[in-house]
């Protein structure tokens, strides 16, 4: 019986080049994912907490509006918070047409308000009103759980 015995590889050269595609393919998924987080969220927004609340599962055909706050003025009177979708900044007055156009696109939206938890009701009325006329009937607010 005739033993095999190992020799170091003398001229070959590992192929490192489907590697090195994988590693740039999960450099730009990490990428693009963090850029739309990024976009998604919105710094200064302290979102209300609840005791009751479920989640609402399937995220597919969610949208978020971001209603941010502005400074109040001198005589402490608070200010429109500004609307912002995917990190654009929206009007009150063009937001009912954004919304058509989103509803359109997607039947099943479901609509996700974020709003600090000092914003008076007078500034998300509008909103809820445009929702209604965007015919969106799944409405719902954002909160954080409570403890």
């Amino acid at each position: 019986m005739k033993l095999r015995t190992l020799k170091p590889m003398q001229g070959e050269a590992v192929n490192v080049t489907p590697l090195i595609d994988v590693v740039m393919c999960l450099i730009i998924f990490f990428l693009l994912v963090g850029h739309i987080a990024k976009k998604a969220s919105v710094k200064g927004i302290q979102i209300p907490s609840a005791l009751a609340g479920k989640s609402l599962g399937n995220r597919s055909n969610e949208l978020i509006i971001n209603l941010v706050p502005r400074h109040s003025d001198i005589a402490g009177v608070q200010r429109r918070p500004r609307i912002s979708i995917w990190g654009d900044n929206y009007t009150y007055d063009n937001l009912g047409s954004v919304l058509r156009e989103y509803k359109g696109r997607h039947p099943n939206l479901k609509l996700v308000i974020r709003a600090d938890m000092r914003t008076e009701y007078r500034f998300i009325a509008p909103v809820l009103v445009a929702c209604a006329k965007a015919k969106i009937v799944s409405v719902h607010f954002m909160t954080r759980r409570k403890g």
